[in-house]
């Protein structure tokens, strides 16, 4: 992913000492940006919700090959208000973007927060225990499409799902074994 570095925060990171924090924005019709900092946070000209039910994010991995990059983020199932956006909210190719924001030792962000991942939901699991309940987000980088075949089969069952009671294609999968393809 291509990004610039704010120069400030560039010169940050060389240091012995900084504080990183994560900042998800999750674009439901009502935007969910949560952060693990210890308190709420301003940056990108919003505000990130400090929350204790944000466990925890996946490693993030770059590759110089095209490649479906995909991650996780792990929320606590206990906060319902989680467990209810989720539920009722269409999810799948919802924007999501993860970003890396360094603090200084005044709990001030130095530069601009770095846009690490930048994809879409593919999926959620809520998972519950005895002790424990959890909402693991999954998501995908733009590229998980980029292989799916779309489109329809030129069989019979798919072309009774569009036109109920036709059978162009009822003898379709007998005649593809006559089909010559090239020359001789």
């Amino acid at each position: 992913m291509t990004r610039s570095i704010n120069a400030s925060t560039a010169a940050a990171l060389a240091t012995d000492s900084f504080n990183l924090a994560t900042l998800v924005q999750i674009n439901f019709t009502s935007v969910v940006r949560l952060t693990d900092w210890g308190r709420s946070v301003t940056a990108l000209s919003n505000t990130w919700t400090s929350s204790a039910h944000f466990i925890g994010i996946g490693d993030i991995t770059e590759t110089s090959e095209l490649r479906v990059n995909d991650l996780s983020l792990t929320l606590s199932g206990v906060e319902q208000t989680f467990v209810s956006i989720f539920l009722s909210n269409n999810y799948i190719d919802v924007p999501i973007a993860v970003y890396r924001a360094v603090f200084d030792n005044t709990d001030t962000i130095i530069g601009a927060p770095i846009l690490v991942f930048d994809g879409v939901m593919t999926g959620f699991d809520i998972t519950d225990t005895e002790d424990d309940s959890k909402i693991t987000v999954k998501m995908a980088s733009h590229w998980k499409d980029f292989e799916k075949e779309n489109g329809r089969r030129t069989n019979h069952n798919s072309q009774q799902l569009f036109f109920a009671g036709d059978q162009g294609f009822e003898f379709a999968p007998k005649s593809i074994k006559d089909l010559k393809w090239g020359r001789k």
